[in-house]
C-alpha cells in the first residue's frame, strides 16, 4: 500500500467515532457489556494496525507537520485555511506544496524500519589482526 493511501485509512480511522466503529462509547460500555446488544457493523476496509503504526510515527515529528498532516488528511482542510492556521503564506501554492512534502517525507522517514547489519565478532578480529601495528625499535 503507497504511503498516501496509508495516511487516509489513518484519517479515515481518527474520523470515525466508537459509534461507528461497532462499538459504543465509554459511557455505553459500562451499562451494557452484554454482547447481545445489537451494534453496528464494522467497516472491514480499515486497517486499524496499520492506523495504529502511523499514529505512533506521528508522535514523533515535528508538531507543525503533525499539525499540516491532520488538517490536510482528518480534518479536510483546504490549503488556504491550513496555511493560514500555521502561519504559512497562502500565495503561491508551491508553499504548501513544499510544507506537505516535507511532512509526508517525515513521517515516511518513521515509519522505514532501518536495516539492522549483522556484524561478525570473527571478522572484526581477523580485520585488526591484518591491520599492521607501529613497528616498534
Amino acid at each position: 500500500m503507497k504511503l498516501e493511501d496509508r495516511l487516509i485509512n489513518w484519517a479515515r480511522c481518527q474520523r470515525v467515532s466508537p459509534s461507528d466503529a461497532g462499538g459504543m462509547g465509554l459511557t455505553a460500555n459500562i451499562y451494557f457489556r452484554d454482547t447481545s446488544v445489537p451494534g453496528r457493523t464494522i467497516d472491514a476496509s480499515l486497517d486499524v494496525e496499520d492506523a495504529h503504526r502511523i499514529e505512533v510515527a506521528m508522535r514523533r515529528i515535528m508538531p507543525m507537520d503533525r499539525q499540516l498532516l491532520q488538517m490536510h488528511f482528518v480534518w479536510r482542510k483546504p490549503p488556504f485555511v491550513i496555511c493560514r492556521r500555521l502561519g504559512l503564506r497562502v500565495r503561491p501554492m508551491t508553499v504548501f506544496d513544499l510544507a506537505l512534502a516535507h511532512a509526508v517525507r517525515a513521517i515516511e522517514n518513521q515509519l522505514t524500519t532501518p536495516k539492522r547489519e549483522f556484524v561478525s565478532m570473527q571478522a572484526i578480529i581477523d580485520r585488526i589482526e591484518k591491520k599492521e601495528l607501529a613497528e616498534t625499535k
